[in-house]
């Protein structure tokens, strides 16, 4: 196996939070788009104070610049504050009192599986305090070693209990000579691993059985499994698809976030076919065709058990009906599909940047509104029957 030298940090680390612009950015559209630097300020600030509050940053990432795009379409994208705000309308905090719950990794995944739909297996937590029943909870650093060297089942996905965005993951393949080796073939201190996953997580670490992607999607990416995000919408009675897409990882990568260099977003159709493909954002955004590394075209290939994927992402929301909207990251292996998390508040920047349309489009735009519109109804019944209970109690 080829290895290397040791590193600092096992754990992925998140990115530095976005700049504002620098002039260069405002250059290089004025080039490339024709669009004056001041006219990009101009623009800029009046999307910033506009209802979507696209920051200055994300004008750039999105690609707003583009003369192709009417101001309709421009004022369809929300940034990172108005996407917040539109989930929060779906999914009111005074409605969704599950949220902690729901939000819990360890737990919410023991509920899934415990209730037949398929989700990740626990194997262990690292954890000071808490305990998680049948599942061992590992205290200290010594805890955590103990069960690496000697009950570990390799491979096996270490993430944060809470959080998202990958930060903090990482794919074990095994132990060599008091080495981790992780599943891009680096190789870590076995000691500074277990001392890290409590000095940067005291909330809780957890370890879980990896899965093994289905064998059309491996072929095409690679070893890390790439999960697809799957968005469901609170429709009438029940929830129904909205959009998906696969993130497809970076070549080097041991998850599939889109912030890593060289990851790839997939447009998924109805029908769980798999459709344009993009790579890089703002003026490095570009299509496409075939994965880098395996040469396999991603157009017009069919996601393995489409039906099943859909119905577990369905089932799931279906348990919690307050919530307006969630996203489901879920994987697609030999034996169906896996829900590996869910997002009660999905940041729609991977739908922007992979079908180049702003979520708050003709088509999305009632389907939130209706969302939302039920949400205020499940209020004004639970409120209503509060105080028909208040007032028997008097009575």
């Amino acid at each position: 196996m080829t290895t290397t030298a040791a590193q600092d940090k096992a754990l992925l680390v998140a990115p530095k939070l976005p700049e504002a612009p620098a002039s260069q950015a405002f250059v290089e559209v004025a080039r490339k788009f024709g669009v004056s630097p001041i006219a990009q300020f101009r623009e800029m600030i009046r999307l910033r104070l506009s209802p979507r509050k696209i920051d200055l940053h994300e004008y750039f990432t999105f690609g707003l610049y583009n003369p192709d795009l009417s101001a309709e379409d421009k004022q369809a994208y929300v940034g990172q504050v108005s996407t917040f705000r539109t989930n929060a309308k779906m999914s009111p905090p005074e409605l969704t009192v599950n949220l902690a719950f729901v939000r819990d990794k360890v737990m919410y995944s023991a509920l899934l599986n415990t209730l037949g739909i398929r989700s990740t297996v626990t194997q262990a937590v690292a954890s000071p305090k808490r305990k998680f029943g049948a599942i061992p909870a590992l205290a200290t650093p010594e805890d955590v070693h103990r069960f690496l060297t000697k009950e570990a089942v390799y491979p096996v996905f270490g993430k944060p209990c809470q959080g998202s965005g990958s930060f903090g993951s990482a794919l074990l393949s095994g132990i060599e000579d008091d080495m981790i080796v992780l599943g891009n073939g680096q190789r870590v201190s076995l000691d500074r691993f277990c001392r890290e996953v409590f000095d940067d997580y005291p909330d809780g670490f957890m370890f879980q059985t990896a899965l093994r992607q289905h064998e059309t999607l491996k072929a095409i990416s690679g070893n890390a499994v790439g999960s697809l995000r799957f968005v469901t919408i609170r429709d009438g009675d029940a929830p129904r698809r909205l959009y998906a897409l696969w993130k497809v990882p970076s070549p080097n990568a041991m998850s599939d976030n889109f912030w890593q260099e060289g990851s790839i977003l997939v447009q998924i159709d109805e029908n769980g076919v798999l459709g344009e493909a993009r790579m890089g954002t703002g003026t490095r955004s570009c299509a496409v065709d075939k994965h880098p590394v395996s040469g396999m075209v991603f157009k017009g290939v069919q996601i393995p058990h489409w039906d099943a994927l859909q119905q577990t992402c369905i089932d799931a929301h279906s348990l919690y009906p307050e919530f307006g909207v969630v996203g489901w990251d879920i994987a697609v292996t030999e034996d169906g599909p896996t829900i590996i998390e869910s997002n009660v508040n999905p940041y729609h920047s991977l739908y922007q940047l992979a079908y180049g349309r702003g979520f708050l489009n003709a088509e999305f735009a009632p389907a939130v509104e209706k969302a939302a519109a039920i949400s205020g109804d499940m209020l004004k019944s639970r409120d209503a029957l509060e105080e028909n209970r208040r007032k028997a109690r008097k009575s």
